[in-house]
């Protein structure tokens, strides 16, 4: 929403009372933030949680919003953040925390979690394990104890044996001026087992494939082997209610065009 803010004419509209902004449910580009500071001139707050957490678990407060733009802030009152070591077979293990700056599985304790899904036994016990609630997202704390989500566990991709995730990915693209929006998710690949597929709606309708390319290459954020292979440039991205991108329609999407023959 505050990316659809951006691309109105702002001069036409009286913004003088809007002075605090709230996001969440996904996270925010690093560019956008500072697009929103810049060109609106407000403060802003994030919030990153789940329902099953009643639903807030960390706060970004707006004094750290461009000092730490990117991350999802720090631990709500009560609340304890652990990462932990994902387990491929079963929850992870609360006992196999990670240090400072490495990425793990996020999971959380605090006085607002719920005691179980309904009628749902063996998920509760899963996502409760040994009393921690495993939110199935990817990320890491700073040495000052600032969470950094990077993405979901089931939206990683593994390319030639190295994890990629989506968002450093997207965060990457996002600063590219022309590009509106993006969305990155894994393509089967014979060689590598995935390969990064990058959906993108265009700003610019001049926008190319080899433009965008050329942009991740030079970028001293991304390593080489993280860029996209394949670009598909589409009229919008689909999205839930709380404004998350639904990957599972764009890994839907992209079947069904490489099924009818397109090039991989």
């Amino acid at each position: 929403m505050w990316n659809m803010i951006l691309q109105e004419n702002l001069d036409d509209y009286d913004i003088g009372s809007l002075k605090l902004g709230l996001y969440g449910a996904a996270p925010m580009a690093p560019s956008l933030v500072h697009a929103c500071h810049d060109k609106l001139g407000i403060k802003l707050v994030q919030a990153y949680g789940m329902t099953e957490m009643g639903p807030a678990i960390t706060f970004l407060s707006e004094d750290d919003q461009l000092s730490k733009a990117g991350a999802a802030g720090q631990a709500c009152l009560n609340h304890e953040i652990r990462i932990v070591r994902p387990v491929e077979d079963g929850p992870s293990d609360p006992e196999g925390v990670l240090p400072p700056g490495e990425s793990g599985e996020i999971i959380v304790q605090g006085p607002c979690m719920m005691s179980g899904y309904f009628n749902r036994e063996e998920a509760s016990e899963k996502a409760m394990y040994k009393g921690w609630y495993h939110s199935g997202d990817i990320g890491f704390l700073d040495e000052e104890g600032f969470l950094w989500v990077k993405d979901r566990v089931d939206d990683m991709i593994i390319s030639g044996g190295e994890n990629i995730y989506p968002r450093e990915v997207e965060d990457v693209l996002h600063a590219h001026e022309g590009v509106l929006d993006v969305a990155v998710i894994g393509q089967p690949d014979d060689r590598w087992g995935e390969s990064v597929t990058a959906f993108v709606v265009k700003k610019d309708p001049q926008v190319s494939e080899e433009e965008l390319d050329e942009w991740c290459k030079n970028s001293d954020s991304l390593a080489n082997y993280k860029r996209p292979r394949k670009y598909l440039f589409v009229d919008a991205l689909p999205r839930n209610a709380s404004g998350k991108i639904q990957k599972f329609m764009l890994r839907k999407q992209m079947e069904e065009l490489f099924s009818n023959g397109q090039p991989s």
